[in-house]
């Protein structure tokens, strides 16, 4: 029996199973229960159905394989990425298809699908591996910390505490109640705009996996690059968003002469935290920075990491400092180190990671050029500054 002969099958058992249930109904409305019979034929007609539907799901799996054979192994597994979506909608298909002037889902350079110059494979053919070898990609960790949210607005607007004033006292009876302080603050904030382009051939977009692969590893890449600078360092000069290292956003650790090292700053930046009734989670950092603390030695030689000062979680993937894991990221000025509440700053989506493709912009058409274009929109706030230490080492 062949897979249309067991699909007929199927089709036949879903409306004599149809009828059967019919009748089940129709006996519990009338006499408010069902005989035996009916209940026995309905139960064998439901065991027959799923076993006609097994088999025929195993005949599927069985085409599928066949169909699949000869296909590189990093290709038989469907992708859900930001890429294999874009590849895969009906805006790209019609597009590819010519239908339309450009492809859109919400999800500098010029790739050529092929070189100037080929080498000699008239004797041995070429060993061609599958996809584009991507350049450097910096591990992203900053977002690990951030909590997210959502808007529908062009800005984010907040009320926070600005001072507090306690006076609470005990009092005398009949003796007048201290008063106490509250003060609050309005807070703006922009959606901002990250985006970026490439130019492609019209012949990588008959590639569909090499145009996924670069959505994939470098446009999405570069958004969540940019988000995670701008949340550190944003200078809050329209249209940059405003960072953590932002004036507005952090408080300064002032200098001491009792810092003689960066061990002594990161201490008490932790519990600057704390004085100022926060609860610090993470330090942020340049690597460069941490791996200077690492290599620290004492007047004797031996390394100040292991006189308790450090410490490491998941088997050294997580470094911690004075008990708080630290983030270590590129986005970091070096020279700067930063501790923070988790519960201090927020990341607002307004627009998430968007795909565009476009076949008439500048002079794409005479190049034989296509433009592809990821772009987001966001906020992000810092709710309390003096959860956010900023300091020098």
């Amino acid at each position: 029996m062949d897979i249309n002969e067991i699909k007929g099958v199927l089709e036949t058992h879903e409306k004599t199973l149809g009828e059967k249930f019919d009748r089940y109904e129709a006996e519990l409305k009338a006499n408010g229960e069902v005989s035996k019979g009916v209940k026995a034929d309905l139960k064998a007609m439901a065991e027959d159905h799923d076993g006609v539907k097994k088999q025929l799901a195993t005949m599927s799996d069985s085409l599928l394989s066949i169909e699949q054979r000869g296909v590189k192994a990093d290709e038989r597994q469907a992708r859900t990425s930001m890429g294999s979506q874009f590849v895969n909608s009906d805006a790209f298909k019609s597009f590819k298809a010519g239908e339309t002037s450009k492809a859109k889902m919400e999800i500098k350079n010029t790739i050529l699908g092929e070189t100037t110059s080929n080498p000699t494979n008239d004797i041995v053919p070429l060993d061609t591996m599958g996809g584009i070898v991507s350049g450097a990609t910096r591990a992203l960790r900053v977002m690990d910390v951030v909590r997210r949210g959502m808007t529908t607005s062009n800005q984010v607007h907040y009320t926070r505490e600005l001072a507090f004033t306690n006076s609470a006292a005990e009092a005398a009876e009949g003796a007048a109640r201290a008063e106490s302080a509250l003060t609050f603050e309005p807070v703006d904030t922009a959606v901002r705009t990250i985006s970026h382009f490439i130019k492609v051939s019209k012949q990588v977009l008959d590639d569909a996996p090499a145009l996924q692969s670069y959505i994939d590893t470098r446009m999405r890449y570069g958004l969540d690059l940019r988000r995670e600078q701008q949340i550190v360092a944003g200078n809050g000069t329209a249209p940059n968003l405003k960072g953590m290292t932002h004036t507005d956003n952090s408080t300064l650790l002032a200098a001491t002469t009792l810092d003689l090292t960066a061990f002594d700053t990161a201490n008490r930046a932790k519990y600057a935290i704390i004085g100022a009734d926060y609860s610090p989670d993470y330090f942020l950092m340049n690597p460069a920075d941490f791996g200077t603390l690492e290599r620290s030695k004492t007047s004797t030689n031996a390394y100040v990491g292991g006189e308790g000062a450090f410490g490491y979680l998941n088997d050294g993937l997580v470094p911690t400092l004075w008990g708080l894991p630290v983030i270590m990221s590129n986005s970091v000025p070096a020279g700067t180190l930063l501790a923070s509440s988790l519960d201090s700053s927020m990341w607002w989506d307004r627009q998430a990671a968007t795909v565009e493709i476009f076949d008439q912009n500048d002079t794409d058409v005479q190049n034989g050029l296509l433009t592809v274009r990821a772009e987001e929109r966001g906020a992000f706030t810092v709710f309390a500054p003096a959860s956010v230490i900023r300091a020098v080492i």
